[in-house]
């Protein structure tokens, strides 16, 4: 009877052990990760940044881990960006700690070195980010239905969704790939040489590698780009697919800027009906008597022809053109 005892008894042993692991090991995760997060912000904090965080309350024993970040705040040391809000809730997985989970929930409120600010609101707002060996390995942003308003400028940005991925370019060492997608925005303004293809964007779709990606880390005061364009950073479009008003196309490009902060680039864009895209650029309230004349023509061509067309669109030495044709000065992007 003893014996027997005994068996009964150890399946309960392991049960309240390996109990007893889980809660040690729970709460080992959870201060480690509370560790992690004083830590940062005393490096910020030590590099001359600002961070502060009011209280952090533990969430989601015994399956999940979840933070919850009270009156969350960050301003850069040298770029002078802040952003603030009152709640974020990171998230752990338990059973692979270095991938974590950061959902807003709550507004936040960006403000950029000139002091204006954009508010930042959403369904849903979560950023994750994922590590190997100390590395990144991929992060992300997805978003539903997202808001962005600027007080101080006219109208709001709004997406239903926005989902953006970036990782290491396998391919070539420094450099990442960026992964973006947005659906049913609705712009805040007219964007201007472009206003008659209205405010409506159905979708907008892009696979880049960002070259010299490290280098974007490192910025300097009034000119947070200004290490990455020295550098020699670009954009590479290796593929861009974009519905606007008149123009549906999925084309490439690259793209970064010059010393005057102003775009450089080109666009290459297959348009299958060039007519109304030409037509709708030619009526902005905004192109040059020349410019507009000679779209005008083209725009007739192709109406007589039905041919497709790849559009040609061009930034350098601060002008804008379509097809060689200037169309407009371009002013600093910052």
């Amino acid at each position: 009877m003893k014996l027997r005892g005994y068996w009964i008894a150890i399946p309960w042993a392991l049960f309240v052990a390996a109990a007893l692991g889980w809660i040690f090991y729970w709460n080992y995760l959870a201060s480690e990760a509370e560790r992690r997060i004083h830590a940062w912000a005393f490096e910020q904090n030590a590099g001359g940044a600002t961070v502060e965080v009011d209280n952090v309350v533990r969430h989601g024993f015994p399956v999940l881990l979840r933070l919850e970040l009270q009156g969350l705040s960050y301003t850069s040391a040298r770029s002078g960006w802040s952003a603030e809000t009152a709640r974020a809730d990171l998230s752990v997985d338990v059973l692979n700690p270095r991938h974590v989970i950061v959902e807003s929930k709550a507004p936040l409120a960006i403000t950029r070195a000139g002091g204006a600010t954009t508010n930042v609101s959403a369904d849903a707002l979560i950023a994750s980010l994922r590590t190997e060996n100390g590395a990144l390995a991929v992060a992300g942003i997805e978003a539903d239905n997202l808001v962005l308003d600027d007080p101080a400028e006219e109208g709001v940005l709004h997406a239903v969704k926005v989902v953006a991925n970036v990782r290491p370019d396998r391919r070539a060492d420094g450099e990442y790939q960026l992964a973006f997608d947005a659906q049913t925005v609705t712009l805040p303004r007219p964007v201007r040489s472009f206003e008659t293809f209205g405010l409506d964007v159905a979708r907008m779709r892009a696979a880049i590698v960002i070259t010299d990606g490290a280098l974007l880390l490192q910025s300097s005061p009034g000119d947070p780009l200004r290490v990455w364009r020295e550098g020699g950073g670009r954009l590479r479009f290796d593929a861009l697919e974009l519905n606007w008003g008149p123009l549906q196309t999925t084309g490439t490009g690259e793209g970064g800027l010059d010393e005057q902060r102003r775009l450089d680039g080109r666009l290459v864009l297959p348009v299958e009906r060039p007519a109304p895209v030409l037509t709708a650029i030619a009526n902005g309230p905004r192109i040059d008597g020349d410019a507009r004349r000679a779209l005008s023509l083209l725009a007739a061509g192709y109406v007589v022809t039905g041919n497709d067309i790849t559009l040609d669109i061009g930034a350098h030495d601060g002008v804008l053109s379509i097809e060689d044709l200037p169309v407009r000065p371009l002013p600093p992007l910052y």
